[in-house]
């Protein structure tokens, strides 16, 4: 059920969705987000003045197009700002994530902002001062190194954090793919989703 889904945590994820892509600047106007769910990114962007591109595999969505992560899959060039893909990638096997990755690197006009599930131990503490209008943060985490488990079992093929899926192994797999990492972030407050800007070289 959408209003299951749309959990307390998943809705600071969405909010964080929106304040990447803003990060990126003025100039970022046209966005592909593949992988759409209930069009909530969608409906945020556009009121904000964003043109906002859907694309999923599954046509009952009703994305502007449909496309499969897993194939050998074309899209338009010099058209997109950005590429978003928030919670999407680990849906396919870590190899076809890899070749997706690249084939997106050379669609996008310069940017790739995605979120990846990061499974972990953590302890997270924020407190706020009634002088002071930023709160402040501290997150202690562990990755769960010696476990293969997903927190979806039936619906993620891999997590960052868990055996075989160090962070560094994911970090290596951008940089072969032509992509910089401009800013990578977590919210204490919903640890779980991993954020990352690339930027194309």
């Amino acid at each position: 059920m959408p209003g299951e889904y749309l959990t307390k945590q998943r809705m600071i994820s969405q909010y964080n969705q929106k304040r990447m892509i803003r990060l990126l600047g003025e100039s970022v106007k046209n966005v592909l987000e593949i992988g759409i769910y209930n069009s909530l990114f969608y409906h945020l962007l556009s009121s904000e003045g964003y043109q906002v591109t859907r694309a999923d595999f599954n046509p009952d969505l009703k994305p502007d197009f449909v496309l499969d992560l897993r194939s050998d899959f074309e899209l338009p060039r010099d058209t997109f700002d950005a590429i978003a893909l928030f919670q999407v990638l680990e849906h396919i096997p870590y190899e076809d994530f890899e070749k997706a990755i690249q084939r997106l690197a050379n669609f996008t006009k310069k940017y790739i902002v995605i979120s990846l599930p990061y499974n972990s131990s953590y302890c997270s503490v924020q407190f706020q001062l009634s002088f002071n209008r930023r709160p402040r943060s501290l997150l202690l985490q562990v990755p769960k190194f010696w476990s293969t488990k997903t927190y979806t079992p039936d619906e993620h093929y891999w997590e960052i954090g868990l055996k075989g899926y160090p962070k560094k192994r994911i970090v290596r797999s951008l940089e072969n793919a032509g992509l910089k990492i401009r800013q990578e972030y977590q919210d204490p407050l919903y640890p779980y989703h991993y954020f990352f800007i690339l930027e194309k070289l």
